[in-house]
């Protein structure tokens, strides 16, 4: 049942991310500006790594590296699955270029958290 706590939030991370493709039109709301969609889907799976590094790290406790990887794995996956998913929803379509910004924003929070954690090592170990 502890693990399922850990899981939880990636699951309603994914959850929106599921319902929020469904929608055949989102409201725009903030300011204009050039690829603010990018931006958007950069934000939402740089924070979805870091709820999928969560449990790996702390449930099933995941090796370091191996963690980061597959807390990475699973957030391209998911987006790759959710850019699809699009393709069936009206008004939406399957955008490779929405999926590569999912990708990095995994890809830069896995390289963030590989740096923070080398460097907090660095401090613990003198």
């Amino acid at each position: 049942m502890r693990k399922l706590g850990y899981w939880l939030p990636v699951l309603f991370w994914a959850g929106l991310a599921f319902y929020l493709s469904a929608q055949p039109k989102l409201p725009d709301v903030g300011p204009q500006f050039h690829n603010k969609d990018k931006i958007a889907h950069f934000v939402f799976y740089l924070i979805f790594w870091f709820l999928a590094l969560l449990p790996l790290r702390y449930s099933h406790r995941f090796s370091l590296p191996v963690a980061i990887t597959v807390a990475f794995l699973i957030t391209a996956s998911y987006g790759a699955s959710d850019e699809f998913h699009q393709r069936f929803v009206p008004g939406r379509t399957c955008d490779v270029a929405d999926w590569a910004a999912d990708t990095f924003g995994g890809f830069i929070a896995a390289s963030a958290y590989w740096v923070y954690e080398k460097h907090r090592s660095k401090k613990t170990n003198r």
